[in-house]
Protein backbone atom coordinates (compact mmCIF):
# COMPACT_ATOMS: atom_id res chain seq x y z
CA UNK A 1 0.00 0.00 0.00
CA UNK A 2 2.99 2.19 0.44
CA UNK A 3 3.83 2.01 -2.68
CA UNK A 4 0.73 2.94 -4.19
CA UNK A 5 0.87 6.04 -1.95
CA UNK A 6 4.34 6.99 -3.49
CA UNK A 7 3.65 6.31 -6.94
CA UNK A 8 0.52 8.73 -6.40
CA UNK A 9 2.54 11.59 -4.50
CA UNK A 10 5.18 10.83 -7.47
CA UNK A 11 2.86 11.97 -10.28
CA UNK A 12 0.89 14.15 -8.31
CA UNK A 13 3.88 16.62 -7.38
CA UNK A 14 4.77 16.63 -11.52
CA UNK A 15 1.65 19.73 -11.86
CA UNK A 16 3.84 22.35 -9.52
CA UNK A 17 7.47 21.71 -11.52
CA UNK A 18 7.97 24.97 -13.39
CA UNK A 19 8.45 23.26 -16.76
CA UNK A 20 4.60 21.70 -16.96
CA UNK A 21 3.96 18.47 -19.27
CA UNK A 22 1.68 20.33 -20.88
CA UNK A 23 3.87 23.18 -21.37
CA UNK A 24 6.91 21.22 -22.62
CA UNK A 25 4.67 18.97 -25.32
CA UNK A 26 3.19 22.56 -26.33
CA UNK A 27 7.52 23.06 -27.39
CA UNK A 28 6.93 19.74 -29.43
CA UNK A 29 10.02 18.32 -27.90
CA UNK A 30 9.32 17.39 -23.96
CA UNK A 31 11.97 15.29 -22.86
CA UNK A 32 14.96 17.15 -24.55
CA UNK A 33 13.77 20.60 -23.34
CA UNK A 34 13.36 19.49 -19.91
CA UNK A 35 16.71 17.73 -20.44
CA UNK A 36 18.18 21.03 -21.36
CA UNK A 37 17.22 22.78 -18.41
CA UNK A 38 18.19 20.30 -15.84
CA UNK A 39 21.84 19.76 -17.77
CA UNK A 40 22.02 23.76 -17.21
CA UNK A 41 21.71 23.41 -13.51
CA UNK A 42 17.86 24.38 -13.36
CA UNK A 43 16.68 22.10 -9.92
CA UNK A 44 12.89 22.09 -11.12
CA UNK A 45 13.85 20.85 -14.10
CA UNK A 46 16.30 18.30 -12.81
CA UNK A 47 12.79 17.27 -10.13
CA UNK A 48 10.47 16.90 -12.90
CA UNK A 49 12.41 15.09 -15.07
CA UNK A 50 13.87 12.75 -12.03
CA UNK A 51 10.10 12.33 -11.20
CA UNK A 52 8.64 11.46 -15.22
CA UNK A 53 11.58 9.21 -15.72
CA UNK A 54 10.98 7.16 -12.28
CA UNK A 55 7.40 6.93 -12.84
CA UNK A 56 7.48 6.68 -16.67
CA UNK A 57 4.69 9.37 -16.88
CA UNK A 58 5.49 10.50 -20.46
CA UNK A 59 9.42 9.46 -21.16
CA UNK A 60 10.58 5.71 -20.80
CA UNK A 61 10.39 4.85 -17.27
CA UNK A 62 14.45 4.62 -15.82
CA UNK A 63 14.35 4.16 -12.06
CA UNK A 64 17.87 4.74 -12.09
CA UNK A 65 18.54 7.83 -14.21
CA UNK A 66 15.61 9.73 -12.82
CA UNK A 67 17.25 9.07 -8.90
CA UNK A 68 19.81 10.76 -10.16
CA UNK A 69 18.20 13.90 -11.23
CA UNK A 70 16.07 13.82 -8.12
CA UNK A 71 19.17 13.77 -6.03
CA UNK A 72 20.71 16.96 -8.06
CA UNK A 73 18.01 18.24 -7.51
CA UNK A 74 17.68 17.88 -3.64
CA UNK A 75 21.55 18.57 -3.13
CA UNK A 76 20.31 21.95 -4.53
CA UNK A 77 18.14 22.56 -1.62
CA UNK A 78 14.93 21.72 -3.97
CA UNK A 79 12.63 21.19 -0.65
CA UNK A 80 10.15 18.95 -2.71
CA UNK A 81 13.22 16.64 -4.60
CA UNK A 82 14.25 16.41 -0.81
CA UNK A 83 10.81 14.80 0.93
CA UNK A 84 10.63 12.69 -2.79
CA UNK A 85 14.28 11.23 -1.58
CA UNK A 86 13.21 10.52 1.21
CA UNK A 87 10.27 9.07 0.17
CA UNK A 88 12.39 7.10 -2.32
CA UNK A 89 14.62 5.94 0.34
CA UNK A 90 12.01 5.22 2.92
CA UNK A 91 10.16 2.80 0.75
CA UNK A 92 12.97 0.97 -1.20
CA UNK A 93 12.22 2.64 -4.51
CA UNK A 94 14.90 3.32 -7.19
CA UNK A 95 17.19 3.13 -4.51
CA UNK A 96 18.30 0.79 -1.44
CA UNK A 97 15.53 0.96 1.20
CA UNK A 98 18.00 2.86 4.08
CA UNK A 99 15.41 4.89 6.98
CA UNK A 100 18.71 6.78 8.18
CA UNK A 101 19.02 8.59 4.81
CA UNK A 102 15.03 9.02 4.19
CA UNK A 103 15.25 11.00 8.04
CA UNK A 104 18.12 12.74 7.09
CA UNK A 105 16.21 13.98 3.53
CA UNK A 106 13.44 14.90 5.42
CA UNK A 107 14.83 16.72 8.02
CA UNK A 108 16.53 18.83 5.91
CA UNK A 109 13.24 19.40 4.18
CA UNK A 110 11.47 20.00 7.32
CA UNK A 111 13.87 22.24 8.92
CA UNK A 112 13.59 24.72 6.04
CA UNK A 113 9.61 24.45 6.45
CA UNK A 114 7.84 21.78 4.03
CA UNK A 115 4.93 20.55 5.77
CA UNK A 116 5.04 17.28 3.38
CA UNK A 117 8.34 16.50 4.94
CA UNK A 118 7.59 18.21 8.33
CA UNK A 119 4.19 15.33 8.45
CA UNK A 120 6.68 12.21 7.22
CA UNK A 121 9.48 13.03 9.17
CA UNK A 122 6.81 13.02 12.34
CA UNK A 123 5.57 9.73 11.77
CA UNK A 124 9.40 8.11 11.42
CA UNK A 125 9.37 9.69 14.75
CA UNK A 126 6.71 8.15 15.65
CA UNK A 127 6.94 4.58 14.81
CA UNK A 128 11.02 5.09 15.81
CA UNK A 129 11.76 4.46 11.79
CA UNK A 130 15.24 5.07 11.08
CA UNK A 131 15.56 7.91 14.34
CA UNK A 132 15.20 6.56 17.53
CA UNK A 133 10.94 6.30 18.94
CA UNK A 134 10.11 9.81 20.77
CA UNK A 135 6.19 10.58 20.84
CA UNK A 136 6.93 13.76 21.39
CA UNK A 137 9.02 15.12 19.03
CA UNK A 138 6.44 13.43 16.50
CA UNK A 139 4.08 15.41 17.87
CA UNK A 140 5.84 18.87 17.49
CA UNK A 141 6.60 17.86 13.51
CA UNK A 142 3.13 17.27 13.06
CA UNK A 143 2.28 20.35 14.97
CA UNK A 144 4.89 22.46 12.43
CA UNK A 145 2.81 21.18 9.36
CA UNK A 146 -0.84 21.48 10.98
CA UNK A 147 -0.24 25.14 11.58
CA UNK A 148 0.51 25.64 7.76
CA UNK A 149 -2.42 23.72 7.00
CA UNK A 150 -1.51 20.42 5.49
CA UNK A 151 -4.71 18.37 6.41
CA UNK A 152 -3.10 14.70 6.98
CA UNK A 153 -0.32 16.71 9.68
CA UNK A 154 -3.65 18.16 11.43
CA UNK A 155 -5.33 15.01 11.76
CA UNK A 156 -2.16 13.73 13.19
CA UNK A 157 -1.65 16.08 15.53
CA UNK A 158 -5.05 15.65 16.64
CA UNK A 159 -4.83 12.17 17.57
CA UNK A 160 -1.82 12.65 19.56
CA UNK A 161 -3.64 15.71 21.35
CA UNK A 162 -6.65 13.44 21.66
CA UNK A 163 -4.92 10.21 23.37
CA UNK A 164 -2.34 12.46 25.58
CA UNK A 165 0.43 11.06 23.10
CA UNK A 166 4.03 13.21 23.39
CA UNK A 167 1.87 16.38 24.40
CA UNK A 168 -0.72 16.89 26.72
CA UNK A 169 -4.33 15.54 26.36
CA UNK A 170 -6.96 18.04 25.44
CA UNK A 171 -10.05 16.13 23.63
CA UNK A 172 -11.35 19.92 22.82
CA UNK A 173 -8.53 20.71 21.01
CA UNK A 174 -8.11 17.43 19.06
CA UNK A 175 -11.54 17.77 17.87
CA UNK A 176 -11.12 21.42 16.71
CA UNK A 177 -8.03 19.89 14.49
CA UNK A 178 -10.01 17.35 13.22
CA UNK A 179 -12.27 19.97 12.38
CA UNK A 180 -9.49 22.09 10.30
CA UNK A 181 -8.68 18.59 8.45
CA UNK A 182 -11.75 17.21 7.97
CA UNK A 183 -12.83 21.33 6.34
CA UNK A 184 -10.11 19.81 3.94
CA UNK A 185 -11.71 16.98 2.78
CA UNK A 186 -9.10 14.41 4.62
CA UNK A 187 -11.21 11.58 5.26
CA UNK A 188 -9.52 9.84 8.46
CA UNK A 189 -10.23 13.00 10.12
CA UNK A 190 -13.91 13.03 9.04
CA UNK A 191 -14.68 9.99 10.59
CA UNK A 192 -13.10 10.35 13.59
CA UNK A 193 -14.64 13.35 14.13
CA UNK A 194 -17.66 12.02 13.49
CA UNK A 195 -17.23 9.45 16.28
CA UNK A 196 -16.36 11.85 18.84
CA UNK A 197 -19.82 13.53 18.05
CA UNK A 198 -20.98 9.89 18.23
CA UNK A 199 -19.32 9.51 21.53
CA UNK A 200 -19.17 12.84 22.90
CA UNK A 201 -15.69 13.39 23.72
CA UNK A 202 -14.54 16.51 23.42
CA UNK A 203 -17.71 18.10 22.11
CA UNK A 204 -21.05 17.21 22.89
CA UNK A 205 -22.79 14.18 21.60
CA UNK A 206 -24.31 15.02 18.69
CA UNK A 207 -25.99 12.19 16.62
CA UNK A 208 -26.36 14.94 13.59
CA UNK A 209 -23.76 16.13 12.70
CA UNK A 210 -21.79 12.26 13.71
CA UNK A 211 -24.37 11.09 10.88
CA UNK A 212 -23.58 14.65 8.63
CA UNK A 213 -19.38 13.70 9.08
CA UNK A 214 -20.11 9.59 8.43
CA UNK A 215 -22.09 10.64 5.42
CA UNK A 216 -19.74 13.21 4.00
CA UNK A 217 -16.81 10.91 4.43
CA UNK A 218 -18.61 7.98 2.81
CA UNK A 219 -18.67 9.87 -0.30
CA UNK A 220 -14.62 9.25 -0.81
CA UNK A 221 -13.28 5.95 -2.38
CA UNK A 222 -12.44 4.65 0.66
CA UNK A 223 -14.23 1.41 1.85
CA UNK A 224 -14.05 1.85 5.97
CA UNK A 225 -15.52 5.59 5.41
CA UNK A 226 -18.47 3.09 4.10
CA UNK A 227 -18.78 0.81 6.61
CA UNK A 228 -18.84 3.45 9.49
CA UNK A 229 -22.13 5.06 7.57
CA UNK A 230 -23.61 1.87 7.98
CA UNK A 231 -22.62 1.10 11.56
CA UNK A 232 -24.13 4.42 12.50
CA UNK A 233 -27.24 3.72 10.42
CA UNK A 234 -27.52 0.57 12.15
CA UNK A 235 -26.84 1.22 15.48
CA UNK A 236 -27.00 4.79 16.77
CA UNK A 237 -29.16 5.28 19.85
CA UNK A 238 -31.16 8.14 18.36
CA UNK A 239 -34.14 6.05 16.95
CA UNK A 240 -34.55 8.85 14.12
CA UNK A 241 -31.32 8.42 12.76
CA UNK A 242 -31.67 4.76 12.48
CA UNK A 243 -32.32 3.50 8.71
CA UNK A 244 -31.59 -0.31 8.15
CA UNK A 245 -32.68 -0.57 4.24
CA UNK A 246 -29.84 2.21 3.40
CA UNK A 247 -27.48 0.54 6.43
CA UNK A 248 -27.81 -2.53 4.00
CA UNK A 249 -26.91 -0.82 1.07
CA UNK A 250 -24.00 0.78 2.46
CA UNK A 251 -22.64 -1.94 4.04
CA UNK A 252 -22.85 -3.89 0.31
CA UNK A 253 -21.04 -1.04 -1.03
CA UNK A 254 -18.21 -1.48 1.59
CA UNK A 255 -17.98 -4.93 1.24
CA UNK A 256 -17.83 -4.44 -2.50
CA UNK A 257 -15.18 -1.85 -2.29
CA UNK A 258 -12.72 -3.90 -0.23
CA UNK A 259 -13.12 -6.86 -2.53
CA UNK A 260 -12.63 -4.83 -5.62
CA UNK A 261 -9.74 -3.99 -3.67
CA UNK A 262 -8.42 -7.42 -3.48
CA UNK A 263 -8.45 -7.45 0.31
CA UNK A 264 -9.80 -10.24 2.21
CA UNK A 265 -13.61 -9.92 4.14
CA UNK A 266 -13.08 -8.49 7.40
CA UNK A 267 -14.83 -9.45 10.68
CA UNK A 268 -15.63 -6.02 11.31
CA UNK A 269 -17.86 -5.48 8.16
CA UNK A 270 -19.33 -8.45 8.30
CA UNK A 271 -20.55 -7.52 11.95
CA UNK A 272 -21.73 -4.17 10.59
CA UNK A 273 -23.53 -6.30 7.50
CA UNK A 274 -25.10 -8.12 10.24
CA UNK A 275 -26.17 -5.89 12.40
CA UNK A 276 -27.85 -3.92 9.14
CA UNK A 277 -29.69 -6.75 8.49
CA UNK A 278 -30.86 -7.04 12.04
CA UNK A 279 -32.10 -3.02 11.75
CA UNK A 280 -33.71 -3.93 8.66
CA UNK A 281 -35.83 -6.71 10.22
CA UNK A 282 -34.01 -9.74 8.23
CA UNK A 283 -33.21 -11.57 11.26
CA UNK A 284 -32.01 -14.76 9.79
CA UNK A 285 -29.57 -13.60 7.49
CA UNK A 286 -28.01 -11.22 10.51
CA UNK A 287 -27.67 -14.18 12.12
CA UNK A 288 -25.66 -16.21 9.25
CA UNK A 289 -23.42 -13.08 8.80
CA UNK A 290 -22.61 -12.10 12.73
CA UNK A 291 -21.43 -16.03 12.40
CA UNK A 292 -19.47 -15.43 9.72
CA UNK A 293 -18.40 -12.55 11.53
CA UNK A 294 -17.07 -14.73 14.41
CA UNK A 295 -15.52 -17.45 12.06
CA UNK A 296 -13.61 -14.58 10.52
CA UNK A 297 -12.78 -12.91 14.11
CA UNK A 298 -11.26 -16.65 15.10
CA UNK A 299 -8.97 -16.90 12.08
CA UNK A 300 -7.36 -13.10 12.49
CA UNK A 301 -4.11 -13.45 12.98
CA UNK A 302 -3.87 -9.53 13.56
CA UNK A 303 -5.88 -9.78 16.82
CA UNK A 304 -4.20 -10.08 20.11
CA UNK A 305 -5.84 -12.76 22.63
CA UNK A 306 -7.05 -10.22 24.72
CA UNK A 307 -8.50 -8.30 21.93
CA UNK A 308 -10.40 -11.37 20.34
CA UNK A 309 -11.91 -12.58 23.52
CA UNK A 310 -13.15 -8.77 23.81
CA UNK A 311 -14.17 -9.18 20.36
CA UNK A 312 -15.66 -12.58 20.68
CA UNK A 313 -18.10 -11.52 23.76
CA UNK A 314 -19.32 -8.68 21.80
CA UNK A 315 -20.05 -10.53 18.32
CA UNK A 316 -21.64 -13.53 20.42
CA UNK A 317 -23.91 -11.06 22.57
CA UNK A 318 -25.26 -9.13 18.98
CA UNK A 319 -26.15 -13.13 17.92
CA UNK A 320 -27.68 -14.07 20.76
CA UNK A 321 -29.73 -10.66 20.07
CA UNK A 322 -30.42 -11.62 16.93
CA UNK A 323 -31.44 -14.82 17.67
CA UNK A 324 -34.00 -13.20 19.98
CA UNK A 325 -35.48 -11.09 16.83
CA UNK A 326 -34.16 -7.94 17.92
CA UNK A 327 -31.60 -5.86 16.63
CA UNK A 328 -28.23 -4.12 18.39
CA UNK A 329 -28.35 -0.54 19.28
CA UNK A 330 -25.31 1.26 20.59
CA UNK A 331 -25.31 2.21 24.06
CA UNK A 332 -25.67 6.22 24.58
CA UNK A 333 -23.02 7.88 25.52
CA UNK A 334 -23.04 10.70 28.48
CA UNK A 335 -20.34 12.16 26.93
CA UNK A 336 -17.64 14.36 28.79
CA UNK A 337 -18.77 17.19 31.21
CA UNK A 338 -18.50 20.50 30.34
CA UNK A 339 -17.38 19.60 26.47
CA UNK A 340 -18.49 22.55 24.57
CA UNK A 341 -19.73 22.77 20.70
CA UNK A 342 -16.94 23.76 17.60
CA UNK A 343 -18.69 26.98 16.55
CA UNK A 344 -16.71 26.88 13.53
CA UNK A 345 -18.39 23.38 12.50
CA UNK A 346 -21.22 24.04 9.62
CA UNK A 347 -21.40 20.94 8.37
CA UNK A 348 -25.81 20.46 9.15
CA UNK A 349 -26.28 23.27 7.23
CA UNK A 350 -23.69 22.22 4.59
CA UNK A 351 -25.52 18.60 4.10
CA UNK A 352 -28.71 20.51 4.79
CA UNK A 353 -29.84 18.28 7.64
CA UNK A 354 -32.14 19.32 10.37
CA UNK A 355 -30.64 20.32 13.05
CA UNK A 356 -33.68 19.21 15.86
CA UNK A 357 -35.76 15.67 16.15
CA UNK A 358 -38.77 15.41 14.14
CA UNK A 359 -41.90 16.15 16.05
CA UNK A 360 -43.13 12.80 15.37
CA UNK A 361 -43.55 11.40 18.94
CA UNK A 362 -43.19 7.74 17.76
CA UNK A 363 -40.15 6.91 15.27
CA UNK A 364 -40.61 3.83 13.13
CA UNK A 365 -39.32 0.41 14.94
CA UNK A 366 -36.96 -0.84 12.86
CA UNK A 367 -36.70 1.83 10.57
CA UNK A 368 -35.97 5.97 10.93
CA UNK A 369 -35.59 8.75 8.79
CA UNK A 370 -33.25 8.91 5.73
CA UNK A 371 -30.26 10.66 6.62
Amino acid sequence: MKNVWLFSLLVGVLSFASISIVQAQQGGTPVKELQQWAERGDADAQFELGIRQITGEGVEKNEAEGLKWVKKAAEQNHLRAQHILGSLYEDGVAVEKDLVKAAEWYTKAADAGLPMAQHSLGILNDLGRGVKKDPAKAAQWFQKAASQGYAPAQAAYASKVERGEGVEKNTAKAALWYLKSSQQGYVPAMTRLAYLYYTGSGVPVDYRRAAAWYLRASRSDEPWATNDLAWFLATCPDPYLQNGDEAVQQAKIALKMLAEAGAEERHEMVDTMAAALARNGEFMEAILWQKKAIALLAEDKDVTDEERKELEAEFKSRLALYQDQKPYTDKEEEGEKGATALPQDTILQEENLPQGKPKSSKPKRSRGTVV
